[in-house]
């Protein structure tokens, strides 16, 4: 069953949606995973568990801020290159769990979230969940909202605000509150709400014992972040590169990859926001006419063949391939007009409004 509410007077400028699996629904479970899709792949831990997966959630959007809760068999969630180019989400999510936990493997590194934790997720990196069976509280925020205020953004993947401290209680306790008064939130709530919940995560999340490294993260992440600007607005230019950023920067190499080793380097990073703009450019029915090598070439690729058997390494699909399967995939049965796709459309426009 699946339900759209908003509320007919304008009072709220939330958005409600009111969304189930049933056991034993083939078609409900393909539209649950294909809904989820911008944020994670998921799949339950063995095929036996398709027939009898079962899921509920209730959801707000709240200004630019998602907000959900939900309960739902064991499943895996998996965030790859190709899920962070296919959602262009630039956002950070919290997740809570009332009941199940589950295991997190984050590039490389492996923790247990346990009931109660909050775990922060940065939408821009690769992750993986293993969740038993689950209740839990979602908050998804925008990077911009953020990055003003916390000291080590980039810092947030995969960290756990252990339920033990009291810091948890009342961000828990906040976010809590603010999933059960968003139907009520006036416009202008809303936005205040939005914006004081992310002064409240950098507050907790991002604060530090010790002054001095406060300043020098901070110091660090404005520089990082306007390293990452630099390279947005330069990825058409094929010599974008560690020397050029150095350049215009003013910047030493040394301190440049000390910068970006803890999101795998700047060349992989250059690498992997090239590709998911040409992703993106390739499914983006408005840039259904431009040729392929002349979306190569926007992004930064000085050959065709290069940028072919990197997209391939990449996603596991060549760009010719994916553009033929999205024609495809638009005009199919999970693109039709009901909760589950408008749960995919939200969630793409999380993204699609910020980059």
């Amino acid at each position: 069953m699946d339900k759209l509410a908003t509320d007919s007077h304008g009072r709220a400028p939330s958005s409600r949606l009111d969304i189930s699996v049933r056991p034993g629904n083939a078609r409900d479970f393909e539209l649950w995973r294909d809904g989820l899709s911008p944020l994670y792949e998921m799949d339950t831990p063995d095929a036996s568990g398709r027939t009898s997966y079962a899921a509920e959630m209730t959801s707000y959007f709240i200004a630019d801020v998602g907000i959900a809760t939900g309960s739902a068999s064991a499943a895996n969630f998996e965030r790859t290159p190709l899920t962070i180019a296919r959602g262009g989400l630039d956002n950070i999510c919290l997740l809570i769990y009332s009941e199940g936990g589950c295991g997190l493997d984050t590039e490389g590194h492996s923790a247990e979230v346990h009931p109660g934790d909050v775990c922060f997720l940065d939408m821009t990196r690769q992750s993986t969940l293993r969740a038993p069976n689950y209740q839990n509280l979602s908050v998804v925020l925008p990077r911009v909202l953020l990055a003003p205020l916390v000291a080590d953004l980039d810092g947030l993947h995969g960290r756990i605000l252990q339920k033990s401290t009291s810091l948890n209680t009342m961000l828990v306790s906040h976010l809590r509150t603010l999933y059960d008064e968003a139907p009520v939130l006036t416009s202008k709530d809303a936005g205040a709400a939005a914006h004081g919940t992310a002064a409240l995560v950098a507050a907790f999340a991002g604060a530090s014992g010790n002054g001095r490294e406060a300043i020098e993260q901070a110091s660090a992440s404005a520089s990082l972040q306007t390293a990452r600007r630099l390279i947005e607005a330069n990825l058409h230019e094929p010599d974008l590169g560690p020397d050029l950023v150095c350049q215009r920067l003013g910047m030493s190499r040394a301190k440049l990859y000390r910068l970006f080793e803890p999101i795998g380097g700047v060349g992989e990073y250059i690498q992997q926001r090239r590709l998911s703009r040409a992703y993106q450019a390739l499914t983006d029915p408005a840039q259904a006419g431009i040729y392929i090598g002349a979306v190569a070439a926007r992004c930064g690729f000085g050959s065709a063949s290069v940028f072919s058997r990197a997209f391939r390494n990449a996603f596991g699909i060549s760009p010719t391939d994916l553009r033929a399967n999205q024609t495809h995939t638009d005009a199919g049965a999970l693109s039709g007009d009901n909760a589950f796709a408008t749960m995919r459309r939200q969630l793409l426009g999380m993204g699609s409004r910020h980059r």
